[in-house]
C-alpha cells in the first residue's frame, strides 16, 4: 500500500529542487500570478468555453496571490507535512488513486497559458501522476493589444487564434504565426472551417506530445516554433491521420534545426567548386549517373527555366554516356511534387531544383530520401540535407556600376531592384560602389519592382543611366519587361550590357565529382554546402555594347581580370547610409558579411522594403530567402577552397 506521506515528501523534494534551480537562474521560483500580470492591462473580452480537457503542461500559474507560495513553479507542494494544506493534498492524492479526479477545475486562459482559479491541488496531484490532461472549465481573457509589452506578438497570436481555432499554440516571433497560416490556409481562405480547425488542433496536440517525448532538455523553440519548422519541411497533411511513429521518425531528421532554433546550423559557403585530379580507389560507376533537373515555370515562356534546361542538356552532351538525364517543369506545387516522386521512382541519384521557391519541397524530399543527392539553386544560409548553388552576382554588378558611372553626365543613376533576399543587397551595394569609384559624388536612386507601390519618391528627372534587375522568379509578372543596364537619354533606352550565366559548367562539375566519387554526401559534422561562384569560376560574365568608349571597356576588363584572379576586393572599404546600422568591423568585408548584407552603402538614396510592402508573389520568395527569415551572419565560410567538393 502506498505511503501517502512518503509520496508528499517526494513531491516536496521536487518542489524544493525547482525553487533552488530557479533561484540559481535568477528566476521567480513560485507560480506566476495572473492578477499581477493583468494589473495594468485592459480586459476587453471574456469568453466562456465549454467543459474540455486541457494539457496540464499549459497550466503555468494561479489566478490569485494567496496560494502562490504554497507551490513551486512546477506546481509541486512546498509546505511542511504537518500543515492543513499538506493533509488536504495527501487526501486528494489518495482519492485520485482509488476513485480518480472527476471534478473539473476552473482556469482562466490568457495568451495561450492557463491560470488556476479553482483546483490548484488537483493540478499538482495530476502533474505528479504524469497525467497529460485534466478536465477544466475555461474562461478566456482578451486584453487590449496596445497595453501589452509584447503587443506585436500578442496581436499575431490573436489573429492566428481566430483563423485556426487553436488557443495554446505559442510562437517566439510574431511573423511565425503568419508563416504558419500561409502553410495551412488555402488560397483566398481567411480562416479554417470547424472541421479543419478540429483536424489542425488534433494534429498539433499529437505533434506536441511526440516532441515532449523526444526533447527532454530546455530549448529556445516553443512547440509552435517546432511545429512550423516541421510543416515547412514536410508540408501540412490536411485531413490525414499521421501515426505518432511517423511523426517521430520525421521529427528526428530535423531535430538539430529545432534544437538550435532561432539560430540555424551553418552551411559552409564555398567559393570554388573545381574537381580534383584525385582518383578514387573505388571502381568507377558501371552505369550512367541518373540526374534530374526540376524547374518551376515553363521553358517556353521563362528565360530562367530555359537557361537551366539548356545548361543541363549541354552537361549531358559533354559527359555523353556517363550520365542519363530527365527534366521536369511545372507551376503548381502538385506538379513539382509529382516530378519529385517520378524522379525517385526512376532511380535518380542526384536531383537539382533550379528555382529558389522550390527549396522547401526539396528539403522535404531530401529528409525523406537521404541517399539521394539534392541541390537547390539559391543562396541558402541554413544547413540542411540540401546543397545550394548560386552566382556571386555582385561581381558583375560592380562592373556595371563602373560603366554607369563612367557614362553618366547627371551623376543621378537609377536602380530598380527585385527581391530583398540574401545576395541581392550585395548586388545593389556593389553597383553603387562601382559608380562611386569613377564618379565619387554620384547618387544611386533605389526603388523596387516587387512592392505594391513606389518606395522612393526622390527619383530625379535627369537620371540618365538605370539598372533594372530581373531574376525572373515570377515570369507571369515580369513578362515583357526589359532587364539590364540602360542608357535612357533622349528616350533611346538602349541596353548597354549582357550577363551570361554558364550553369552547364557547374552541372558538369557536380556530376563529375559524383563520377569520381569525390562528392561526399555525408556532410561533415552536419554542415551542408552552399556553392557561391563567380567570375573566377567561369560561371558568370558580362559583356558591354559598342556604345561604351574603348577606354571605359579597357578599364572594366582590367578590373574584371583582377577580380577573376582574386586580386581586387570590391568591398575593401564601405560606409553605410547614415541612418543604417554600422558596417561590420572587419575590413575588407568577409564573404559571409557580403552574403548576408542587410544595409545600404552611403551613395544610395532609398530603402530596403518590409514584408508588408511586397506583392504576394514576392512575399513567397522573401518568406524563404528574405533578410529577416533567419538570424544574420549564419554562414561558415570556406573561401576559395583548393580541393574538390566532398
Amino acid at each position: 500500500m502506498t505511503n501517502v506521506t512518503d509520496v508528499y515528501l517526494q513531491a516536496r523534494k521536487q518542489a524544493l529542487a525547482c525553487v533552488n534551480e530557479k533561484k540559481r537562474l535568477n528566476e521567480d521560483p513560485y507560480l506566476p500570478v495572473l492578477d499581477h500580470i493583468l494589473k495594468d492591462q485592459t480586459i476587453i473580452k471574456k469568453e466562456f468555453h465549454s467543459l474540455q480537457e486541457i494539457p496540464t503542461h499549459s497550466i503555468i500559474g494561479t489566478c490569485h496571490e494567496g496560494r502562490t507560495h504554497s507551490f513551486a513553479a512546477n506546481f509541486m507542494p512546498l509546505l511542511e507535512t504537518n500543515t492543513e494544506f499538506a493533509n488536504k493534498w495527501m487526501n486528494l492524492y489518495q482519492y485520485a488513486l482509488s476513485e480518480g479526479l472527476h471534478d473539473a477545475i476552473t482556469v482562466y486562459l490568457f495568451f495561450g497559458h492557463y491560470f488556476v482559479e479553482e483546483g490548484n491541488k488537483r493540478v499538482s496531484v495530476t502533474r505528479l501522476l504524469n497525467n497529460p490532461l485534466i478536465q477544466a472549465n475555461v474562461i478566456e481573457l482578451i486584453v487590449d493589444c496596445q497595453s501589452l509589452e509584447q503587443s506585436d506578438l500578442y496581436s499575431a497570436y490573436l489573429n492566428f487564434r481566430q483563423a485556426s481555432g487553436i488557443t495554446t499554440l505559442l510562437m517566439s516571433k510574431a511573423k511565425n504565426y503568419d508563416r504558419l497560416l500561409k502553410l495551412i490556409l488555402k488560397d483566398n481562405q481567411e480562416e479554417l472551417n470547424d472541421h479543419q480547425k478540429e483536424d489542425l488542433s488534433s494534429f498539433f496536440k499529437t505533434f506536441e506530445t511526440v516532441l515532449s517525448k523526444i526533447v527532454l532538455e530546455p530549448i529556445a523553440a516553443t512547440p509552435g516554433d517546432a511545429f512550423l519548422l516541421f510543416l515547412e519541411v514536410y508540408g501540412y497533411p490536411e485531413g490525414q491521420i499521421i501515426p505518432d511513429t511517423v511523426i517521430e521518425k520525421e521529427l528526428m531528421r530535423i531535430l538539430p534545426t529545432i534544437k538550435t532554433y532561432p539560430h540555424s546550423p551553418k552551411a559552409a559557403l564555398l567559393t570554388k567548386a573545381e574537381i580534383s585530379d584525385h582518383k578514387s580507389l573505388f571502381a568507377a560507376f558501371k552505369e550512367p549517373i541518373k540526374a534530374v533537373l526540376i524547374s518551376q515555370g515553363d521553358p517556353q515562356t521563362s528565360i530562367w527555366t530555359a537557361t537551366h534546361e539548356q545548361a543541363f542538356h549541354k552537361m549531358a552532351n559533354a559527359l555523353q554516356n556517363q550520365v542519363a538525364i530527365q527534366c521536369y517543369s511545372g507551376h503548381q506545387n502538385e506538379e513539382i511534387i509529382q516530378a519529385m516522386e517520378n524522379s525517385i521512382a526512376w532511380g535518380a541519384q542526384v536531383i537539382f531544383t533550379s528555382h529558389p521557391l522550390l527549396l522547401q519541397i526539396t528539403n522535404r524530399f531530401a529528409a525523406k530520401y537521404p541517399k539521394v543527392r539534392f541541390l537547390n539553386c539559391s543562396l541558402n544560409p541554413e544547413s540542411t540535407a540540401v546543397r545550394s548553388y548560386s552566382t556571386r552576382g555582385y561581381e558583375i554588378m560592380f562592373l556595371q556600376g563602373l560603366a554607369a558611372g563612367a557614362l553618366s553626365h547627371s551623376s543621378h543613376i537609377g536602380y530598380i531592384a527585385d527581391y530583398p533576399i540574401y545576395g541581392a543587397i550585395a548586388n545593389i551595394n556593389a553597383f553603387a560602389l562601382g559608380v562611386k569609384m569613377v564618379r565619387p559624388h554620384a547618387k544611386v536612386y533605389l526603388d523596387w519592382s516587387t512592392t505594391t507601390m513606389a518606395t522612393n519618391r526622390e527619383f530625379p528627372m535627369d537620371i540618365d543611366m538605370i539598372y533594372i534587375a530581373g531574376q525572373e522568379f515570377d515570369p507571369a509578372i515580369q513578362k515583357g519587361k526589359r532587364f539590364g543596364l540602360f542608357d535612357v537619354r533622349a528616350s533611346k533606352f538602349s541596353n548597354l550590357s549582357t550577363i551570361q550565366q554558364k550553369w552547364s559548367i557547374f552541372y558538369t562539375q557536380i556530376i563529375q565529382s559524383i563520377l569520381n566519387r569525390t562528392y561526399r554526401f555525408d556532410e561533415a559534422k552536419g554542415s551542408s554546402i552552399n556553392y557561391w561562384l563567380g567570375i573566377s569560376n567561369g560561371l558568370i560574365d558580362v559583356s558591354f555594347s559598342q556604345e561604351l568608349p574603348f577606354e571605359t571597356k579597357r578599364m572594366i576588363e582590367l578590373i574584371k581580370n583582377n577580380i577573376a584572379q582574386n586580386n581586387f576586393n570590391i568591398f575593401e572599404e564601405t560606409n553605410a547610409q547614415s541612418h543604417q546600422k554600422p558596417v561590420p568591423d572587419s575590413t575588407p568585408l568577409s564573404m559571409e558579411e557580403i552574403a548576408t548584407m542587410n544595409w545600404l552603402v552611403d551613395n544610395i538614396v532609398g530603402t530596403i522594403p518590409t514584408d508588408i510592402q511586397l506583392i504576394p508573389s514576392a512575399e513567397k520568395v522573401v518568406q524563404i530567402h528574405g533578410l529577416d527569415s533567419i538570424d544574420p551572419l549564419p554562414f561558415h565560410v570556406a573561401q576559395e577552397m583548393d580541393h574538390e567538393p566532398k
